[in-house]
């Protein structure tokens, strides 16, 4: 307990984080001269303090109060997810967030319900954030209350930073489906790049879904028991348009053709696999197995993909892309490609050695053996 104790002094030293927030302290001048009033450990702290209130800036409400270290926050969910995935727990009784971290889910959620840490700092952190009640406890020991739903984030991330895999997570994801086992419902908060195949242990009814924020699938989230509302079903999230789809992910059909609309999906959108179902209601293809990319010859009217109008398509060399850019009269470009085709840091330096005109993007694409450039000017998604 002296590290919390030594927290809960240095957050009402307001003279000292106002100190650190103005200084460099990288300066030997400005340590020495913050030396002279506070010791290295409260100015540590402070430094912390100061850190995670800037990281949280434009992701959690209360970026200008929280209590937090930089990794706190870092491992936070936003507040705009953490309110989105509270909706599902309104009118639940008994609800348990497990390893809550600094409380940022523990803050949507609905005020009855109970934060649980296994890290002392961390629970007095999630109190001193949410006002609630919390409990310093091992996730996998903790007694549940009976019939209770459950909000469970198990770490992701080892001690040096390292995203970990599905079965090195803490608690394991084993000890995760023994907690489940024992709850009416949840949900579980998860590294994107899970497969509806890792989720096959759990012993109710399931539904993943994909969030996206700021153009990032950011959480994968499984929902289990009497909150999977579309049990057996995927469903991706945009937070940066507000829209939600859940349905079952369909293979993209396949054309050769090269449409008059390029249209990139939404990243959750993609990563559900529902990109498929969306191509399918449309009427719209890939040009290549699993490209990502699909084409129509109608512009869609859906925030779901950006569209990009196709103005012309080369082989992909840089002579023949920069001649057909010069007969566009344009030579400022963003360049994007699919499966490392080519370097688009370096392709966009070179075609837009003298920009002018307005911005165009090209898709270096590899079509099987085939490598071709489209040329497209981007238009915003319609609501």
């Amino acid at each position: 307990m002296p590290k919390v104790k030594a927290w809960k002094h240095v957050v009402t030293e307001l003279s000292l984080l106002d100190a650190v927030a103005r200084c460099n302290l990288e300066e030997v001048a400005a340590m020495a001269k913050l030396r002279l009033q506070w010791s290295t450990d409260e100015i540590t702290i402070a430094a912390n303090l100061v850190e995670a209130r800037r990281r949280a800036v434009g992701k959690l409400e209360s970026a200008e109060t929280i209590v937090a270290d930089p990794v706190g926050v870092q491992q936070a969910t936003s507040t705009a997810i953490a309110s989105h995935k509270a909706t599902r727990f309104a009118g639940c009784d008994n609800i348990v967030d497990l390893c809550c971290g600094i409380g940022s889910d523990l803050q949507a959620l609905p005020h009855r319900t109970i934060g649980v840490d296994i890290d002392p700092l961390r629970c007095w952190m999630a109190q001193m954030n949410t006002q609630k009640e919390v409990r310093c406890a091992d996730a996998t020991s903790y007694g549940l209350p009976q019939s209770c739903v459950v909000h469970i984030d198990p770490s992701r991330r080892d001690v040096s930073g390292k995203r970990l895999h599905l079965d090195e997570l803490t608690p394991s994801f084993s000890e995760v489906l023994s907690i489940a086992s024992h709850c009416e419902g949840g949900c579980i908060k998860l590294s994107p790049g899970i497969d509806p195949e890792d989720v096959d242990a759990i012993d109710q009814p399931t539904e993943i879904e994909y969030i996206e924020e700021n153009n990032r699938v950011v959480q994968a989230v499984v929902w289990f028991g009497s909150l999977a509302h579309n049990g057996g079903k995927i469903t991706a999230t945009s937070m940066t348009h507000g829209e939600t789809m859940t349905d079952e992910p369909l293979r993209v059909p396949f054309a050769p053709s090269i449409g008059a609309w390029l249209l990139e999906p939404n990243a959750a959108l993609e990563r559900s696999g529902l990109h498929g179902t969306y191509a399918t209601h449309i009427g719209a293809h890939e040009v290549a197995p699993n490209l990502g990319l699909l084409f129509t010859d109608e512009r869609p009217s859906s925030r779901w993909c950006t569209p990009f109008e196709v103005l012309e398509t080369t082989p992909l060399r840089l002579a023949k892309v920069a001649t057909a850019l010069r007969e566009l009269g344009c030579t400022q470009v963003e360049v994007k490609t699919r499966n490392q085709t080519v370097d688009p840091n370096f392709w966009q330096k070179q075609l837009s050695s003298y920009p002018h005109g307005p911005l165009l993007t090209v898709f270096a694409l590899r079509l099987g053996k085939k490598r071709i450039a489209v040329i497209t000017r981007r238009h915003s998604a319609d609501t």
